[in-house]
């Protein structure tokens, strides 16, 4: 079975691990916190960067981050087809109106340009979906007044206007979990826009306490990376460009196999952005449902994902009385006919031919139906 994804962990990684083992620093405190926060800082090119122990906790903390700098705003703007994580950090301790916008066909993410909710109250948080990333620099520019936010936890390595994804907003967030492009097994960061954000945000983060150990000043969370997740992290971000390099590689080779198959679409990117490619999906028009096309791949030998589902399938998101939800059509219909395939940097050319010849076949199913 070729799996969704499996991460890279080369030599250095499980040697740093092992070195913070050997330390016995394997909680929050540790040397490779420091390194992996200044390494990702540097790749970045900001100067507030915070680890986290997932991007769940990372996406929450934009959300607080949100709460601090703005307690006026009450109101959020979200796409209709993302992974919950993105919904649930702004449910979690204030009562936010969420309206949710159906995303685009051609780039699957939401065009909030024009939206009449812009303004006043309401903010923008920002869902770069599969890692087609989202041109927020120009977006702010057209919207000075609007409060943005990102959830760039499936956008790292991507780029708008020239600048890394997540970098230009008030607030994003980044995820590190096993099947990201950089991972930690866990794990994730804050990025901030500012210093007393950040400060709050660190606060926060590590139980509010004080600079006075066991004096806490804030309501905070249990949100710390641990030494041992910063050693995995460290070993990955010394060979990213080797990982990016490979992933560039595969998702070449998916879109010029697949991009002129009858049935068949590709994300389509927003000028002046670069795609993170995280993973890699195709658009099956007419596709019966995804369970489908997983048995299909699943009697090929690959393993596949489906788009994300609208909120009307999640039940704590449809019963909650904070959330405003305008139409599905599109995110029921990609939901429907996009299938995530395998995108893990040591794919071979043979697993990939497979893949690419199994979705021909698929779509060619599709076709006679």
């Amino acid at each position: 079975m070729i799996p969704i994804y499996k991460p890279y962990l080369p030599k250095n990684c499980l040697k740093y691990a092992h070195e913070a083992l050997d330390s016995t620093w394997i909680s929050s405190s540790g040397k490779f916190i420091n390194i992996a926060t200044d390494h990702l800082s540097e790749y970045l090119g900001v100067r507030y960067v915070q680890l986290v122990n997932n991007g769940t906790s990372a996406t929450h903390l934009v959300a607080k981050a949100l709460q601090f700098k703005r307690p006026d705003i009450s109101k959020i703007l979200l796409p209709n087809n993302v992974y919950v994580a993105a919904w649930n950090s702004f449910l979690y301790d204030k009562e936010y109106q969420i309206i949710l916008r159906d995303p685009d066909l051609a780039t699957w993410n939401v065009n909030f340009r024009g939206d009449e909710l812009l303004g006043g109250d309401t903010a923008v948080c920002f869902v770069h979906n599969l890692g087609n990333i989202i041109n927020v620099p120009k977006f702010m520019r057209e919207n000075p007044d609007v409060v943005c936010l990102e959830d760039n936890c499936e956008g790292l390595s991507g780029k708008y206007e020239g600048h890394e994804s997540g970098t230009k907003s008030l607030a994003s967030s980044l995820s590190f979990f096993g099947n990201k492009t950089i991972t930690s097994g866990e794990g994730g960061a804050v990025i901030l826009s500012d210093e007393e954000t950040y400060e709050y945000i660190k606060c926060i983060q590590g139980q509010g306490q004080s600079k006075e150990r066991y004096i806490h000043e804030h309501l905070g969370y249990n949100y710390r990376m641990t030494n041992i997740q910063a050693a995995i992290l460290t070993g990955q971000l010394e060979v990213m460009p080797e990982i990016l390099e490979r992933k560039t590689e595969i998702f070449d080779f998916y879109r010029e196999s697949l991009s002129s198959i009858e049935g068949v679409s590709l994300q389509k990117q927003e000028k002046d952005t670069v795609h993170s490619n995280w993973i890699f999906s195709v658009r099956l028009h007419g596709s019966p449902g995804y369970r489908e096309a997983s048995i299909f791949l699943n009697e090929k030998g690959i393993e596949s994902r489906p788009m994300f589902y609208p909120s009307s399938k999640h039940k704590h998101i449809k019963n909650s009385k904070f959330v405003s939800v305008g139409e599905e059509t599109n995110a029921e219909k990609l939901n429907r006919e996009c299938v995530l395939l395998p995108s893990f940097p040591e794919l071979s050319r043979n697993e990939l031919n497979r893949i690419v010849e199994s979705i021909k076949l698929l779509a060619k199913k599709n076709e006679r139906k």
